[in-house]
């Protein structure tokens, strides 16, 4: 029987819990389709939580990134503002652009493999049981030290979208077929930076990470490694997903 996407946890934590609504970070879970994403906003952009939903949602429809995916991204950002009320200051902001990360799964149950399209520094994690089998499109903790390529709403910074090697780069696909309990971690990069240095210093953490079961368990690890200076104050999100034959109820988005 073919396996089925089942989102066993979604919650976000801001970086600034007296401020929730200004969190950057967005998800979808379209677990019906198998299909997730998750997309980090840059704090420097103009609005990246508007241009986080709209990357999200926009890959949960259409996840097939042709020429034409990204153009009609920015369109639809666009058509959201009014230039001729922006101040000046606001309409520089506006013209920099905003800027957020990609992190796409999608699952082909007739395969048994997990398609994962990564844009910028947030993480999947692929682990059967509480055993790291790999992840993408990072390694190693210090990869999140480089400046990331992230999608943008100033069309001219979108060239490397149109590079020959893009989805040689930004995509990956696992075969979970003859795992014995896959499970995919997707998390913005504060979360996933503390998570792959942790690994390498040898104290992995993929148990804990998978043993979360509601938003208060997140945020109080959180919390707790910002305080000790061990994770960067971020929003910070983190999705569970497992692959099995049974049935599951979604939960919401973000």
């Amino acid at each position: 029987m073919p396996l089925r996407m089942k989102v066993l946890f979604a919650g976000q934590v801001p970086k600034d819990s007296s401020f929730p609504d200004a969190n950057e970070d967005a998800f979808v879970l379209a677990t019906d389709i198998g299909r997730v994403a998750v997309s980090d906003g840059a704090s420097e952009s103009f609005d990246s939580k508007t241009w986080a939903h709209l990357l999200t949602a926009r890959f949960v429809r259409h996840p097939e990134l042709s020429a034409s995916w990204l153009t009609d991204a920015v369109a639809d950002y666009l058509v959201q503002f009014d230039l001729a009320q922006m101040s000046w200051s606001k309409q520089a902001a506006f013209d920099r652009g905003s800027f957020a990360t990609l992190l796409g799964i999608e699952e082909f149950r007739d395969h048994g493999t997990v398609d994962v399209l990564g844009v910028g520094d947030s993480l999947a994690v692929l682990l059967d049981g509480v055993d790291f089998v790999d992840s993408f499109p990072y390694l190693r903790a210090e990869e999140f030290q480089q400046r990331p390529e992230l999608f943008s709403t100033n069309s001219t910074l979108n060239t490397f979208f149109s590079s020959p090697d893009f989805f040689s780069r930004h995509h990956k696909t696992w075969c979970i077929k003859d795992s014995t309990a896959p499970i995919v971690l997707c998390m913005t990069d504060a979360l996933g930076e503390w998570a792959l240095r942790h690994a390498q210093e040898g104290r992995p953490v993929w148990q804990m990470l998978a043993g979360i079961e509601d938003v208060p368990s997140l945020e109080a690890l959180v919390l707790q490694e910002r305080l000790t200076k061990s994770m960067r104050i971020d929003d910070t999100t983190l999705v569970r997903l497992s692959f099995a034959t049974a049935d599951g109820n979604d939960l919401p988005n973000s």
